[in-house]
């Protein structure tokens, strides 16, 4: 018999804003465990670091598996910290005071802030023996005022809240309501909207199994899907990043996969059972949620560019920055289509931002990146609480209005 166990143990501190500070704590373990035996595959999960609790149940389902002639991967062996503690105290002092500097400027602020620590352990028969650990510091804030708007950001490290913000604040301050521009115009999208419009239909795109459910539906290597200005992978390895990971959900050891290189398409990610009904080998993105694996990016990442923020404006003659989308979770995942509310967004004439409005945007997520313009040259990290992460710069396109 085969047998994977699968460890998690995650911890969460930090505090909450809504109309005063609210510290809180989470602790969350649990065990997986997958079974092979006379070629049937079960898997169960249990709360908790109960290991035989996981085993039998998953030796309960185990008859009524499919028979298959699927084998675990071969695993590797892994060890990696990259942790740090944080006071909640001065966490907690840190938001108050922001909040008290913001709110006299007439810009309510509400938010969480926590820091998350995540210890990871895989053994397999197959030769899995890993054992990681990694912390990271998760924003997610609301300002309101004339001009409200949400970000999502993130830090392998404590950092400054002011310091995260503050690019945005430089935005938002002091401007009026104005009529948005009409036709044809550039769109600079900050991180936090662009991760909404990318998870779904890159998550699609570039899975093996979408190859193997929906032939013809996948990215095809050797395909132009995007500007030469585009170059997407996902990279685990990279130390500042929110999901810093050796090896996979599997025991698989990673690598840095490249999926778009200057508009190109190079590959498709791939777990070892997708990789396995496709003739293939793991990429070392088998990903769990809950007791499956699924294959999925760990951190999806928009190589930068060269040119900073202010550069990007100063560059466009009509347009705007779409600081927030409402909607975006209803779009198209499989054909990329969207139809959206941008608010805020920030109106920008021969190079200036001249005020805010907020009005509907219909477009295709592939056609946005074909049409890219610019990339910005700062990376915001981004976990959204979907066991996956991104490290996103600003983006510029062409789109109509």
């Amino acid at each position: 018999m085969e047998r994977e166990v699968y460890r998690l143990r995650e911890m969460r501190t930090g505090v909450s804003l809504e109309g005063h500070i609210k510290p809180f704590a989470r602790v969350r373990e649990l065990t997986a465990v997958r079974l092979i035996e006379g070629g049937r595959m079960a898997s169960a999960l249990v709360e908790g670091s109960d290991e035989g609790e996981a085993l039998k149940l998953a030796r309960e389902t185990l008859r009524f598996a499919k028979e298959e002639d699927y084998h675990l991967p071969t695993g590797c062996k892994a060890r990696w910290e990259r942790t740090f503690e944080a006071d909640v105290k001065d966490l907690a002092e840190e938001l108050s005071s922001l909040a008290e500097e913001l709110g006299k400027r007439g810009l309510p602020l509400s938010g969480t802030i926590e820091f998350v620590t995540r210890h990871l352990a895989i053994e397999s028969t197959n030769g899995a023996d890993v054992e990681g650990s990694y912390s990271f510091m998760k924003v997610e804030l609301e300002i309101g005022g004339r001009v409200p708007f949400s970000i999502m950001a993130g830090s392998f490290r404590k950092a400054e809240l002011k310091e995260l913000l503050e690019p945005y604040l430089n935005l938002v301050e002091g401007l009026r309501g104005v009529k948005p521009p009409e036709g044809e115009v550039e769109a600079i999208f900050a991180p936090t909207p662009l991760m909404e419009l990318l998870f779904g239909p890159v998550l699609w795109k570039f899975r093996g199994s979408t190859a193997l459910k929906s032939p013809g539906m996948e990215a095809r290597e050797g395909e132009t899907t995007a500007s030469s200005l585009v170059t997407l992978f996902d990279d685990p390895l990279d130390g500042n990043s929110l999901r810093y990971v050796k090896a996979d959900d599997e025991g698989v050891e990673t690598r840095r996969n490249v999926l778009i290189e200057k508009g190109t398409v190079k590959g498709l990610l791939w777990d070892s059972y997708t990789a396995w009904k496709a003739g293939r080998e793991s990429t070392g993105n088998g990903i769990r949620l809950g007791e499956r694996i699924f294959d999925a990016f760990h951190n999806l990442t928009l190589a930068p560019g060269r040119k900073d923020l202010d550069a990007l404006i100063g560059e466009v003659e009509r347009g705007f920055i779409a600081l927030g989308l409402r909607g975006a979770n209803a779009l198209d995942r499989a054909t990329g289509n969207f139809s959206v509310v941008v608010t805020p967004a920030l109106i920008i004439e021969r190079g200036e931002i001249t005020g805010f409005s907020r009005f509907e945007l219909s477009g295709n997520v592939w056609e946005l990146l074909k049409n890219t313009t610019g990339v910005g040259s700062e990376l915001t990290r981004i976990w959204p609480g979907e066991e996956v992460s991104f490290s996103l710069p600003f983006l510029r396109a062409e789109v109509v209005l």
